[in-house]
């Protein structure tokens, strides 16, 4: 259950908004001034928080202001719901949403704090994803400076002029993964993000593609819809740096071929893509012998 602080003065706004978000699920708090308000967000590390301006003690602008100063509510939604001339104040000092009292019903606001809450959640999860991802970086230190057990000679069975998309917008992951396809002879186009990966298959022809869980412009699965619309049988691998999971079902109805998030096989893909890639042009060619017995049958 989400927990929700409004600061109000007002005993019948405050009656109003309490009662419309408990009846949504959620769990309300009160505060009705920006003193008590600011003590209130510090002790329960509310999910979201709707703030009036005009407040007794401390002004809603210096209780925005203080939270925004705090590292801990960076990605706070911080709704402000008054009538009063700071409303564009409010938004330079960092307000999430600001919504009239006299113009936004009950509905609206809920609406409103709904939405802000979906973004917030998805920005933290960005923002955890490339915590994790430096993180994965610096205990593989060994396969960034070229160290790793896995040398050229282990692969050169496995050697391939394969043309790989990889779409990756961490720099030294990036690097680390396209000079592990090359050393098995892959040829690789890194981009950093959707749309340039999108600009990229208009002009060239790929056997597989290589995608991280989240890039800035898109979710990974959403790209790879994309991609397996336009190719039904070529590899498509998803991977997360972060070690974080999709489902199963999640992966199949995007149309990832494989989805990896062990370290060891992000940063060497090569064994796994390879295998797809072959087993992809099995199908293909097993697709057009079926499709020669047929004409040859009529």
């Amino acid at each position: 259950m989400k927990t929700i602080v409004i600061v109000e003065d007002h005993p019948v706004l405050i009656s109003i908004y309490r009662n419309k978000f408990i009846t949504e699920g959620f769990k309300v708090e009160i505060a009705s001034d920006g003193e008590s308000g600011l003590e209130l967000i510090n002790r329960i590390r509310p999910n979201l928080v709707v703030l009036d301006l005009a407040m007794p003690k401390v002004n809603g602008i210096e209780v925005l202001k203080t939270l925004r100063a705090n590292p801990s509510f960076k990605h706070l939604p911080i709704i402000i719901f008054s009538d009063s001339a700071w409303k564009q104040q409010a938004l330079r000092e960092g307000a999430t949403v600001v919504l009239s009292k006299s113009k936004h019903s009950p509905s609206q606001v809920v609406e409103a704090a709904q939405s802000a809450l979906a973004r917030s959640e998805q920005s933290a999860s960005m923002e955890s994803d490339s915590q994790k991802l430096d993180h994965t970086v610096a205990t593989n230190v060994a396969f960034l400076a070229g160290k790793a057990d896995l040398s050229a000679d282990a692969h050169s069975n496995q050697r391939t002029d394969a043309q790989v998309l990889l779409v990756e917008d961490h720099y030294d992951i990036r690097t680390t993964i396209s000079s592990a396809l090359d050393r098995s002879g892959f040829r690789v186009t890194a981009v950093d993000c959707h749309v340039a990966a999108l600009h990229e298959i208009e002009t060239n022809e790929f056997d597989a593609f290589l995608l991280n869980r989240v890039c800035p412009d898109g979710i990974g699965l959403s790209l790879c819809r994309q991609l397996r619309s336009l190719y039904a049988q070529k590899a498509i691998v998803m991977y997360s740096t972060a070690t974080l999971p999709i489902t199963q079902e999640q992966r199949l109805q995007a149309g990832a071929s494989a989805y990896l998030s062990e370290a060891g096989d992000i940063l060497n893909p090569g064994p796994i893509l390879l295998e797809l890639i072959d087993k992809a042009k099995a199908n293909l060619s097993h697709i057009a012998s079926n499709a020669e017995l047929v004409m040859l049958g009529t």
